[in-house]
């Protein structure tokens, strides 16, 4: 449903986002927004990183970019209890 915490996974690995129902998306497609890099806790990217979903092959030799357009995947509504976000968080400084 609209607003839900879902997860979203397949063979290579799984993520929790935000779901949002709307009729621009066709049913039986998720799409997935990335702008975190992928934090794991147990298995489970806590920040959305659609990444952790796609193959790992480059786009070209050249540009090395993620080539991943599409992945079949699965989700279901989270039941868990959410994870502490850290997307936003400053990251450690090391001197």
């Amino acid at each position: 449903a609209n607003g839900d915490l879902v997860r979203v996974w397949n063979k290579r690995g799984q993520i929790l986002t935000g779901a949002v129902v709307t009729d621009g998306i066709k049913k039986g497609v998720v799409c997935v927004h990335e702008g975190a890099w992928p934090d794991l806790e147990n298995g489970l990217c806590k920040n959305g990183s659609a990444n952790v979903l796609t193959a790992d092959i480059p786009s070209s030799q050249l540009a090395n970019a993620c080539a991943g357009n599409s992945a079949l995947v699965y989700i279901e509504k989270y039941t868990g209890n959410a994870p502490k976000l850290t997307a936003f968080d400053q990251p450690a400084v090391q001197a």
